[in-house]
């Protein structure tokens, strides 16, 4: 019988930091929209905005809205 990881698909290393990010960006909408400490909010959203410039400089291309042919000008 196949393993887990036999049937998952092949994550890249932009793929595992975009699974980090979406946590992160799910941390810091839970802590605004319960109202916790606005000092320990602001302090998340320093750490994603950090760590996303990081994601953006190791994976450029990750993430990227892309206009499919059928509907550019």
């Amino acid at each position: 019988m196949p393993t887990a990881e036999e049937n998952s698909p092949p994550y890249t290393d932009a793929d595992y930091y975009g699974f980090f990010m979406t946590g992160l960006f799910g941390l810091v909408d839970d802590a605004e929209l319960s109202g916790y400490s606005p000092e320990g909010t602001a302090l998340l959203r320093k750490a994603q905005d950090l760590f996303w410039q990081e994601f953006r400089t190791r994976h450029p291309d990750a993430w990227t809205a892309k206009t499919p042919p059928s509907e550019q000008g």
